[in-house]
């Protein structure tokens, strides 16, 4: 088993968005974020997909978009994006049965592959929405994304022989300095992270080693609209 990880598909199947509006890097990103999925991930592998999978406002109008993730080989792991306005925290649950069974959906939770536990949740920045003043809802969302973050840790066995966090949103601010996410990664000892949002020629971002964590962005068009692999496992899942 291979884990891979990617973010930030921007898909719109039922209402075509397109996205090279935002750069010619990004003509025909569907076909191309298939054809290179396909030729590199197995049935046995496992994907992250850490947020901003679809446009879509509804479930109705993002099934499209999960059917096209469905038809990808591996499991796919999805966590929410900012843009994520289909899929509601309150509704998981309901969503998780309606859709593909090779699909699971991480709010807060966390589930284990062959030894890689993988904990998952949206996370939060204060400061994307700070051009105005800082607001109160805002607040609230952070803490409680805080909140989610430590009980999908807390959820983790002890003894998984790698522990990977997955985030939309980084654990730094605009200027790359720590928030409490990443305190909460170095708490629990987490071995890997993975997280969106960023885009290229959008903002700094962190690679590498980080404080003992290895970080991994993977928004598609740093990826070069390919899954990165993350960990590579032995046996099979």
């Amino acid at each position: 088993m291979t884990v891979f990880a990617i973010s930030d598909l921007h898909l719109s199947f039922a209402n075509p968005k397109p996205m090279d509006v935002f750069g010619p890097q990004w003509k025909d990103h569907p076909q191309r974020i298939a054809e290179n999925w396909d030729k590199i991930v197995s049935e046995d592998d496992v994907v992250l997909v850490a947020g901003d999978t679809s446009w879509a406002m509804r479930l109705t109008d993002a099934m499209p978009d999960l059917e096209y993730l469905a038809a990808r080989p591996g499991k796919k792991l999805l966590i929410r994006g900012n843009h994520d306005y289909w899929w509601s925290r309150q509704a998981t649950t309901r969503i998780q049965r309606m859709i593909d069974s090779s699909i699971i959906l991480l709010q807060g939770t966390s589930t284990v592959m062959n030894g890689v536990g993988v904990a998952g949740t949206r996370g939060w920045r204060l400061e994307d929405y700070e051009l105005e003043g800082p607001k109160q809802q805002d607040e609230k969302i952070y803490h409680r994304e805080l909140a989610y973050l430590r009980r999908a840790l807390e959820s983790l066995p002890e003894d998984v022989a790698v522990k990977v966090v997955m985030l939309h949103y980084p654990p730094f601010d605009l200027n790359l300095q720590p928030n409490d996410f990443r305190y909460i990664l170095e708490e629990f000892n987490v071995d890997i992270l993975v997280y969106g949002h960023i885009h290229r020629g959008t903002g700094s971002y962190l690679q590498g080693n980080v404080g003992g964590i290895n970080y991994h962005l993977a928004s598609v068009d740093y990826t070069g609209f390919t899954p990165i692999e993350i960990v590579k496992c032995q046996d099979s899942v």
